[in-house]
């Protein structure tokens, strides 16, 4: 039953897509991050079930009458270069079949994005999307956390089962980085339901993202944390608020918690002592030796053989005989895996991101019409510092959640341009006003508008 209806409301949502691709966008925002199709147990398991709305998305986007276009900010060429260069890198990898294989899976996942940004064309969809992120995610920390407190954190939180979030560290990013977008929501939200339902999914996300047992997303739920509290109206309470919390971790908790919450905790603070730690820097010496020989392209996607390591780091196989492990580094899994020039293309898409962002943060402060803005590009600046603290310890590169909070940048920062040039009516302040309203041969254009913003 659960399958017939799932795939019944998967059809529909894509027959709508046709003539509202936003919606088929959303649809499979919605599949990727809650996979309602962990839930069935026929059929539809196995279905294609975002393929099938993807396509239609992309053909409803087409064919829509609406107005569209690609917004080509800074961020989404990069993106497409950043893409581009994936592909040389594929071409010139070590192990050409394996790479080839993961390029596929990332030319999706980019694809979407770029499809999100043109589909994506008001602030009330954005808003919508942002929801659809928040409160997919928001179940499994609502789920995790009562999960984690019945069983008194004696078994791990695991994401769905057929997804990219199922293992404990995936669920563990992904609950860390959405810390900040349910904070936003309770704040925004105007039904007392709703805004309950996104206070209870934030409180129990902290627990869940405990009983992950993934040291990784415990430093991410610190930042976002403290992120959320220097960014809070109330710094004074809220830091109040976690100098109890903290006396709770360190005396009281480790009385009553669980041996291995415990011990997982040890090995956080005596690293050095810790296998598995040693292991991830044994690993970042190995990803390292790799970019550095083949500083252009790098080793390609999925290079980790045992000739790999017999090839540029022998040392590891006598060390750990036997393993192949990743990078278990975002930062040196790009520079592996695509040498300087793919680490200098995504790390210029990172940086133009969080630049953008305080220039919007700058405007909004400028106009009080768009005061609005500031709080949410908080809440994507927290989320991207979140992603950069977990990544620094996980293999997160391609991790679905930060492309789009890349795509929530660029969708902002082309509502705002739009905004600023006159092809949506707001009230604007005097400065920008009185450049629209001056002849058009001496009119300054939108984008001149957006660079000469304070940086």
């Amino acid at each position: 039953m659960r399958d017939i209806v799932l795939l019944t409301a998967v059809l529909a949502a894509a027959g709508v897509a046709f003539r509202r691709p936003w919606v088929g966008l959303m649809t499979f925002v919605f599949l990727g991050l809650f996979s309602p199709q962990s839930y069935t147990w026929s059929f539809a398991r196995e279905f294609p079930l975002s393929q099938v709305v993807a396509v239609t998305t992309i053909a409803g986007m087409v064919l829509s009458s609406e107005r569209k276009s690609l917004s080509l900010q800074t961020e989404m060429v990069l993106l497409i270069l950043l893409w581009v260069f994936f592909g040389i890198s594929t071409l010139a990898a070590l192990y050409p079949d394996d790479a080839m294989r993961r390029y596929v899976y990332v030319s999706k996942i980019f694809l979407m994005i770029i499809v999100a940004t043109v589909v994506i064309s008001s602030e009330e969809r954005l808003y919508g999307l942002v929801r659809i992120v928040g409160y997919s995610l928001g179940f499994y920390g609502l789920k995790g956390g009562l999960f984690g407190i019945a069983t008194g954190g004696g078994l791990m939180v695991y994401g769905p089962d057929i997804s990219f979030l199922s293992a404990n560290n995936s669920i563990g990013l992904a609950l860390a980085m959405n810390i900040p977008i349910l904070l936003y929501l309770w704040k925004t939200e105007r039904k007392g339901w709703v805004r309950c339902t996104a206070l209870s999914m934030l409180l129990f996300s902290y627990p869940a993202i405990i009983c992950t047992y993934s040291r990784g997303a415990w430093l991410g739920m610190l930042a976002a944390t403290i992120l959320s509290v220097v960014k809070s109206q109330r710094k004074f309470l809220a830091v109040g608020l976690g100098g109890i919390l903290l006396v709770f971790l360190q005396v009281v908790a480790p009385q009553i918690a669980p041996d291995r919450l415990v011990q997982r905790y040890d090995s956080l603070e005596h690293y050095e002592e810790d296998a598995s730690a040693q292991s991830r820097f044994w690993n970042w010496e190995f990803c390292k030796r790799v970019g550095l020989a083949r500083p252009l392209t790098g080793g390609g996607f999925d290079f980790y053989h045992f000739d790999t390591y017999r090839s540029y780091y022998p040392e590891f196989l006598q060390r750990w005989p036997g393993k192949v492990w990743t990078c278990h580094s975002t930062w040196l899994t790009i520079f592996g895996e695509h040498g300087f020039a793919g680490a200098i293309i995504w790390l210029s898409l990172l940086g133009t991101s969080l630049m953008s962002l305080r220039r919007i943060r700058l405007y909004a402060r400028m106009h009080s019409e768009k005061a609005h803005l500031k709080v949410f590009v908080e809440t994507l600046q927290a989320s991207l510092v979140t992603y950069l603290v977990v990544g620094t310890f996980l293999d997160a590169a391609y991790f679905d959640l930060f492309y789009y909070l890349i795509a929530f940048v660029v969708i902002q920062k082309s509502l705002l341009v739009r905004a600023v040039s006159g092809e949506e009516e707001w009230r604007m302040g005097p400065d920008v006003a009185a450049v629209l309203n001056a002849p058009k041969a001496n009119r300054v254009s939108a984008l001149t508008i957006w660079r000469k913003l304070p940086v």
